[in-house]
């Protein structure tokens, strides 16, 4: 198994987001344990004149009238992957991403690595540089039960514990094909790390000596118009079941990967007829999203372009998609 990305060991190398950069591989021994277009009316001789307004006001109607319905559905859309939070920020990227792939010989990881930084380069998410420390683990195993119990037991603060334990149960059991875990800290509004117990890069041989609920130590009191801290992903583990991808091509996976690891969303959200990557493992094999659709990428970007700290948030993630997809 190759592992590619990420921090300490030199030897193995990717193409990074700003093309021919190299990182070095991370040595973690627990990793190897695995449009329609309508065109003005021209002007009219003096009978055709009063024919003009009638058929300019019907296609203001249907533009309308499309909009409406548009915002419906990415209202539908942008709540249901988000799992519409209630008195908190969506969680974003703020610490700087440094992926690694484990599992994959290193042409194939390399590649999934380079459509991930650009993606997220795309949406304007923060990558880190050549040398950093990992905390976006995508693993690609045939035993994830194996796997990830394994590595439970080598490290018990794997996971972030605000939730409880169930959810941690539930992930370890799940029958997702590609399963993600979460972990998020507080930041102030400035950016500030406000929880000194928060998980980071909660991995055996990372150097992670903290504990694992994040606590609010916010000293910027929140109002009616801002949060006081905002949601960060700190870490994010993403294993997928190997067995399960007969079919796919990598372009379809590791586009699957960027849209569900650069945002925190809900796997088996309500999402319609949405066109979007996350139906991949929803859909026969000959409807399945060839990539990421503009509704992703327009999701992604919102997330990222948005304030974070603003209570509207949401709201104004909605209408900066909506002005994507309708233009």
């Amino acid at each position: 198994m190759t592992q590619v990305g990420g921090a300490r060991n030199r030897g193995l190398y990717r193409e990074w987001a700003r093309g021919g950069a190299r990182r070095a591989a991370a040595g973690l021994g627990l990793l190897m344990l695995c449009a329609l277009a309508c065109a003005d009316p021209p002007p009219p001789t003096s009978p055709a004149r009063t024919t003009a307004a009638p058929s300019g006001l019907a296609t203001v109607t249907i533009e309308a009238r499309r909009r409406k319905e548009l915002e419906h559905e990415v209202d539908h859309f942008v709540n249901s992957v988000t799992g519409h939070p209630w008195g908190e920020s969506v969680p974003r990227w703020n610490t700087k991403i440094c992926p690694l792939v484990a599992g994959l010989p290193q042409t194939e990881g390399e590649f999934i690595l380079a459509r991930l930084s650009q993606i997220a380069r795309e949406a304007h998410a923060p990558l880190a540089g050549e040398q950093c420390e990992v905390n976006f683990y995508v693993v690609l195993t045939h035993e994830p039960d194996v796997l990830l119990k394994k590595w439970y037991a080598r490290d018990k603060r794997l996971f972030m514990t605000r939730n409880g334990r169930g959810a941690i149960n539930s992930f370890l059991d799940s029958q997702h094909p590609v399963r993600i875990w979460y972990n998020t800290d507080l930041l102030s509004e400035g950016g500030v790390l406000d929880s000194p117990n928060a998980t980071t890069a909660s991995l055996v041989g990372t150097g992670l000596d903290k504990a694992n609920v994040p606590t609010n130590n916010v000293h910027s009191p929140a109002s009616r118009l801002r949060y006081g801290a905002v949601l960060n992903l700190s870490s994010v583990i993403v294993v997928v079941d190997a067995n399960r991808l007969e079919g796919l091509n990598f372009g379809q996976l590791a586009d699957y990967i960027a849209m569900a690891g650069l945002a925190q969303v809900h796997l088996d959200a309500d999402l319609g007829a949405t066109p979007t990557i996350l139906t991949l493992f929803r859909t026969s094999a000959a409807n399945r999203p060839a990539a990421l659709s503009s509704w992703d990428s327009a999701f992604l970007a919102s997330l990222y372009r948005t304030e974070q700290s603003n209570v509207t948030q949401l709201s104004n993630m909605e209408r900066t998609m909506l002005d994507s997809i309708a233009r």
